[in-house]
């Protein structure tokens, strides 16, 4: 409520930011529309698909002949199939895996099974637990 308050206003931008902090990960369907006297529904003719994980992501993006998917960075690869790789500044390296994500941002290397991607929300939830790990928050 806070948000639409400040819609069109020069403090739009900030309160967005600001409220958007406390929203908690949950889905639009908890999040909002149990929550919400004002939603609306219309209907419509289009394919909608929730990226909200990695198995729904991969959906969109082309894979190479072994089935793997290399978004956004350098990766030499040998013998690997079924493989997502994601990056954007050092090259990835990969030998004889399958089945599995790898994920390199600026501070955190992401390596899992895909079979077990649900289980990154359960990993965020105890890294955002441990004051160790509070800088990659």
């Amino acid at each position: 409520m806070r948000i639409y308050e400040y819609i069109g206003t020069d403090e739009e931008e900030r309160v967005i930011k600001e409220e958007y902090e406390k929203i908690d990960g949950i889905s639009i369907d908890f999040g909002v529309m149990q929550r919400t006297h004002r939603a609306v529904v219309i209907p419509t003719n289009f394919v909608w698909d929730d990226i909200g994980s990695f198995t729904s992501l991969e959906r969109f993006l082309s894979k190479d002949e072994n089935g793997n998917i290399i978004q956004n960075c350098e990766a030499a690869v040998m013998d690997v199939k079924n493989t997502t790789i994601m990056g954007d500044k050092r090259l990835v390296a990969a030998i004889g895996i399958r089945d599995m994500l790898i994920i390199d941002t600026d501070d955190v290397i992401l390596v899992c099974p895909k079979d077990r991607a649900q289980s990154i929300k359960d990993l965020v939830k105890k890294i955002s637990s441990s004051e160790e790990f509070e800088k990659f928050i």
